[in-house]
């Protein structure tokens, strides 16, 4: 009884790292149990330094709760730099200032891309889907990971509104097609290639 307990706890574990690698890094499941579990310390490791940016008004806590002294407050598109490889839906932070805030709160830095730049990589946590066509019913050819990267058939992106007012981008690579990069007025699935 004494060992199914202990390892139900270590299942916990597991699964509340796992969750915090998602949200902290974007990757989605398959691709932590293939990597990530088998060496968590490069998690730790490739999260330290990276850049994030909080998605709206957010608090910095003295701890890694919400029920901690607030040291500062940070608003929406502020930059931070991760610190530690995040605990309980925390993660700390060195820069602008010292302190914790919720991993709900951060998405990836991104910035504009150059003119004539095609290439760009996946800023979506759970990756796209690329179709023959620009709609969600169209056939479905391949799929395009979280931080993989794609290449535009132009620069600007030739867009399309899809049926369901979706915009879509026309990609030449990994395969010939559209991606989602999301609805008028919210977030792109695209950045940057670093």
């Amino acid at each position: 009884m004494k060992e199914a307990t202990n390892k139900a706890r270590c299942f916990q574990l597991s699964v509340g790292a796992v969750a915090i690698a998602i949200a902290t890094t974007g990757l989605s499941a398959p691709v932590l149990a293939g990597s990530v579990l088998s060496e968590p310390t490069n998690l730790a490791q490739a999260l330290i330094g990276q850049c994030r940016a909080v998605n709206k008004r957010v608090s910095v806590y003295k701890q890694a709760s919400t029920t901690g002294a607030v040291v500062s407050t940070l608003n929406a598109e502020t930059k931070v730099t991760l610190a530690d490889n995040g605990s309980g839906g925390f993660i700390g932070i060195s820069s602008p200032v010292s302190g914790y805030v919720q991993v709900a709160n951060l998405k990836l830095c991104s910035g504009t891309p150059p003119v004539g730049n095609t290439c760009r990589r996946v800023i979506q946590p759970l990756g796209l889907a690329i179709r023959r066509e620009a709609s969600p019913d169209s056939v479905y050819i391949s799929g395009v990971a979280y931080l993989e990267r794609l290449d535009l058939t132009t620069t600007p992106a030739t867009s399309k509104r899809g049926p369901d007012g979706r915009n879509w981008i026309q990609i030449a690579k990994p395969a010939a097609g559209w991606v989602s990069n999301g609805f008028p007025g919210g977030s792109s699935n695209l950045g940057v290639c670093p």
